[in-house]
């Protein structure tokens, strides 16, 4: 009984965090001793008491202890793992909540349970969204998603479907979003039966209307945005506010339909229940729309102060949105107009560093924002205006002084970032597409020993035969792979010495030898994971262990010094070129 009621709080705090706020408490748990009043009670009877001052943190905390002390002197692994998952959603620091979720996930690693590991990778992509790190995000929603299938969890898999959809709405991949929304929609519709379900279902549906309304198809929208409002108004708890989240939606669409004054009425009804969510695009989507509903009527005046608003916003909560640039892009032009320069080059060098910081933060957006902007027009528009400010009084000076440096700036941020980008991916072609050059290697090798031969390096050539004739049987058996693999003890196996097997692989092989036993693991390793899916979802640590090495540091650097690329971007474009 205790895990369903669970897994049905969890699925409020994960699925439905893109909305709720979190509380914040941050206490050390290691010298908490249980109340004598709750020694006594059944897990069933420790959840059941949290439940009732859930609201209330300091009191939620003493049970959740409660239930964590319990279940570590019991050695219950899913307790433990079900009280880490709850601690952290009453936890401040996103440090502390990621290693309390990072302990759920390696007492579970291996649990056949519904819940594990797919719950705790769950919340870490749900931390790692608010801190819009997008990419580590939809890394632990596809773990588990993962941990999902394998323990046959429906719950859990279309909870990761519906946080993966989210993402890539985000990133404006709709198509992919809507997808994975109409799965989750009709399982949520299948198992409707009470209140939780219910709320849902009402997500999935908001989801989807909004989903529509960003690709401009409207009546679909609509008729979702109608599916979800009238759902809404039966509900007896709606704690999200879905009634007016539809509603606001709603607005957006009659503003592209040029209904302005009904948009207006209804972003204006929905705006006093959008402001407390904690992902603040609502708020700034609301001033954006009323900025252009105003903008469309001939208000510019009334529709600046809406964009200021979104910029003070912005400013506040560092929440990177498409509508920021709208914002700023539609302030640049209200100051020209007005032939204000001071505060037309305010809002550019506003841009230039919304623009820096996609570049430098936000890899994954980039290249969905820059797209929609124009940069060479741009800069053409910052120099007319600093030669400008330079036939006027010179109070502009520190202005374009600023603007000129943000300027060569962002094109050398930008300008590094291409090349780089060019640069890896012509590594990455030429390491994908080596053609088979064993034969070739063969006869290099033949040529090289013919020539070495007549030389003399200390070493018999009998005993140079066997040493390479050992060292290639040791090749073949993959022998590198061990992490305990050094010269003495590789010397021992192939009956030979320390002094003779480094000269010979000096000479034959003409690497030192960390680098031959380096350079072995990497060439196997590039193999494997062009061949291995599975192991492309490996953690770069536990691909490196795989490999032989010790730490993931050495491996990665070990990889670039061969490859000049990094084993992740390796990974990155593997993955990319096999789903295109």
């Amino acid at each position: 009984m205790i895990a369903c009621q669970i897994k049905r709080r969890i699925y409020s705090i994960v699925v439905l965090l893109f909305l709720n706020p979190l509380i914040g408490f941050g206490q050390e748990t290691g010298s908490f001793k249980i109340p004598d009043s709750l020694k006594d009670k059944s897990y069933d009877e420790i959840y059941g008491e949290f439940i009732k001052v859930n609201k209330d943190t300091i009191k939620s905390l003493v049970y959740l202890k409660t239930f964590l002390r319990k279940g570590k002197q019991e050695d219950e692994e899913t307790k433990i793992a079900y009280a880490y998952g709850l601690l952290s959603h009453y936890e401040k620091k996103n440090k502390t909540k990621l290693q309390y979720l990072d302990s759920a996930v390696a007492i579970t690693k291996n649990s056949r349970d519904p819940s594990f590991p797919a719950l705790p990778y769950s919340l870490k992509g749900a931390v790692y969204y608010f801190k819009q790190d997008f990419k580590k995000a939809l890394y632990n929603f596809f773990l588990s998603l993962d941990a999902a299938k394998k323990n046959d969890s429906d719950f859990y898999k279309y909870a990761a479907k519906r946080n993966i959809g989210l993402i890539k709405s985000k990133l404006g991949k709709y198509d992919e979003a809507l997808k994975s929304f109409k799965e989750c929609i009709q399982y949520n519709y299948n198992v409707k039966t009470g209140i939780q379900d219910t709320i849902n279902y009402l997500f999935v549906t908001l989801d989807i209307s909004e989903t529509f309304s960003k690709k401009k198809m409207l009546d679909s929208s609509s008729l979702y945005g109608e599916e979800g409002i009238r759902v809404s108004k039966k509900v007896s708890y709606d704690p999200y506010n879905f009634y007016y989240h539809f509603i606001f939606n709603e607005g957006v669409n009659d503003f592209y339909r040029k209904n302005f004054s009904t948009a207006k009425d209804s972003i204006h009804k929905a705006l006093p229940f959008l402001s407390n969510n904690i992902d603040k695009n609502y708020i700034l989507k609301a001033y954006l729309y009323l900025g252009r509903i105003h903008d469309e009527i001939d208000e510019q005046d009334k529709a600046r102060i809406y964009y200021q608003k979104l910029d003070s916003v912005y400013q506040t909560s560092s929440t990177v949105s498409y509508e920021v640039r709208e914002a700023y892009n539609a302030l640049v032009k209200y100051y020209k107009d007005k032939k204000d320069i001071k505060n037309q080059l305010l809002y550019i060098e506003k841009l230039l560093q919304f623009d820096s910081i996609l570049q430098n933060d936000y890899k994954e957006l980039n290249d969905i924002l820059v797209k929609q902007y124009d940069t060479p027009q741009l800069l053409a528009e910052k120099e007319r205006l600093v030669q400008e400010a330079n036939t006027k009084s010179s109070r502009y000076g520190s202005y374009i002084i600023v603007l000129i440096g943000s300027v060569i700036l962002f094109i050398g941020l930008f300008s590094y970032q291409y090349y780089r980008r060019r640069l890896y991916q012509k590594r990455f072609e030429v390491l994908t597409q080596k053609k088979d050059t064993t034969q070739e290697i063969k006869e290099e090798v033949l040529i090289k020993e013919k020539e070495i031969s007549t030389k003399d390096i200390g070493i018999s050539s009998t005993i140079i035969e066997e040493v390479l004739a050992k060292l290639n049987e040791f090749e073949e058996k993959r022998g590198f792979v061990s992490t305990k693999i050094t010269l003495t003890n590789l010397s021992s196996s192939l009956v030979t010495n320390n002094k003779y097997l480094s000269k010979i692989i000096n000479v034959y092989k003409e690497k030192s030898f960390s680098q031959y036993i380096n350079d072995l693991r990497i060439d196997y390793i590039v193999e494997r994971l062009q061949e291995d899916k599975k192991l492309r979802n490996y953690t770069i640590k536990a691909i490196a262990r795989e490999t032989g090495f010790n730490t993931a540091e050495v491996f990665s650097k070990a990889f670039y010094g061969k490859h000049g690329i990094y084993p992740s971007y390796f990974i990155k474009k593997l993955e990319k070129l096999n789903n295109s």
